[in-house]
């Protein structure tokens, strides 16, 4: 039923979470320049390599159930299995950090209201269009990922236009710095390749790898100009370092209050197209994996709209649980950084899939095919590899994000291994019944 566009606005919505405002800022301040912008450029760079391996196996295989099918035949079922299940994890991960930042943004502007109550309010409305079915959800997505990017270019311009950066030099271009920024940037665009579940639900198969790239452009223009437009009115970012909504201290300190309602309004935009995009395409990865009965298949039913909505339901539920925790714990950047981290090395598994596959099935038909040639493909594996293992050591606490992600291979280990065997035998003998 989806068109083109939507497979452009769902990936590109869904790399346009509220937390990538705290992430230019810290671009901004490991650049300590002028040059936070090109970072950012030089990071999208990086991720469209990532993104042609997306296409490449989504050519060959379109599924909702994706990168499932995707490791289970380059490498191996039961890793596919666990893989999965961590990996659709992390969406909740992001949902509930995300929601951590918007419940700020809603503190200060309706400060007699508790911020994740609203939260609780937009998911809760969300949930209810999606299970009216994919166009309407595709109409949602389409409308918060043009307003969120629109808006977002047009205040950026607006602001270079009365506060041109000044002309200089990356000075941090000769050391570490530069390239921790595009390290930081690349997480900018996290998420963009989970429009891929949604393969069944489109026109044409095509759509899903064009989209992705044409999303990743459109997130590297509007990023790059907010952050250059945060550097001409805050150089190296000073004095946004402790706030959680710098993208409302931004819009005050540009346009008044005209300037900080433009960003909230466009922060609330954010958690349409993260919540809206997240729910449409993570529900359909779950239906696929309880198709199969990886998840029990209760979750696996359809509404008479087609929509899996148990599985929905249950997402959107376990989201906002885990953003009270947040709110209530305020360590969003742990689940930040282990989000970053599982999706990067799910980036180096896909270049490391494309190969085998290549080896494997060498005859079998490739719409797309990944850039870069073999030692281009691996090189991107191995940086992505590094991105990965950074993130989750780089976060709060030692070894704290790493930890989290251990834990959470542990238990999808353990369902693989030992819950999900004996749960499938007791249904079917209950069946057989």
């Amino acid at each position: 039923m989806l068109p083109l566009r939507t497979a452009v606005s769902t990936s590109a919505g869904l790399a346009s979470a509220a937390i990538n405002f705290l992430a230019a800022v810290e671009v901004a301040q490991l650049t300590s320049g002028h040059w936070a912008w090109v970072a950012i450029l030089v990071a999208g760079v990086l991720i469209v390599l990532a993104a042609t391996n997306f296409a490449e196996l989504n050519g060959l295989y379109p599924t909702a159930a994706a990168i499932r099918v995707w490791i289970g035949r380059g490498w191996n079922d039961q890793l596919a299995r666990v893989a999965s299940l961590v990996y659709a994890s992390t969406v909740l991960l992001v949902m509930a950090a995300d929601a951590f930042v918007l419940a700020q943004a809603f503190g200060q502007a309706l400060p007699h209201v508790p911020g994740l109550l609203l939260v609780a309010l937009v998911v809760a409305a969300i949930s209810a269009a999606n299970l009216r079915g994919i166009r309407v959800s595709g109409a949602i997505q389409d409308l918060n990922a043009l307003v969120l990017l629109a808006t977002l270019m047009a205040f950026s311009l607006a602001v270079l236009w009365h506060h041109p950066l000044p002309p200089s030099l990356p000075r941090a271009a000769g050391s570490g710095g530069f390239w921790q920024a595009v390290a930081v940037g690349v997480f900018i665009y996290v998420g963009f390749e989970w429009v891929t579940p949604l393969a069944e639900e489109f026109r044409d198969a095509r759509s899903i790898p064009k989209g992705m790239l044409i999303a990743l452009g459109l997130v590297a223009i509007a990023y790059a100009l907010f952050t250059a437009a945060l550097e001409a009115l805050y150089p190296g970012a000073r004095g946004l370092a402790d706030s959680f909504t710098p993208q409302l201290v931004v819009g005050r300190a540009a346009m008044g209050e005209i300037g900080y309602w433009w960003m909230m309004i466009l922060t609330l935009t954010t958690a349409g197209t993260t919540f809206n995009g997240g729910l449409s395409t993570a529900s359909r990865f779950v239906y696929a994996l309880a198709r199969e009965r990886t998840l029990p298949p209760g979750w696996a039913r359809l509404n008479r709209r087609l929509v899996p909505a148990r599985a929905l339901l249950g997402l959107a539920a376990l989201s906002l649980a885990l953003a009270g925790v947040v709110v209530a714990s305020r360590h969003y950047q742990l689940l930040i950084n282990v989000g970053a981290g599982v999706e990067s090395l799910m980036y180096a598994l896909t270049a490391v899939l494309v190969l085998s596959l290549r080896r494997r099935e060498p005859n079998r038909p490739r719409p797309f095919r990944a850039l870069g040639g073999r030692y281009g493909i691996a090189a991107g594996g191995v940086i992505y590899l590094a991105l990965g293992v950074g993130a989750l050591l780089g976060g709060p606490g030692l070894l704290a994000p790493a930890g989290l992600l251990a834990l959470l291979l542990a238990l999808a280990w353990g369902w693989v291994r030992l819950g999900m065997p004996r749960w499938t035998q007791g249904r079917a003998h209950v069946q057989r019944l």
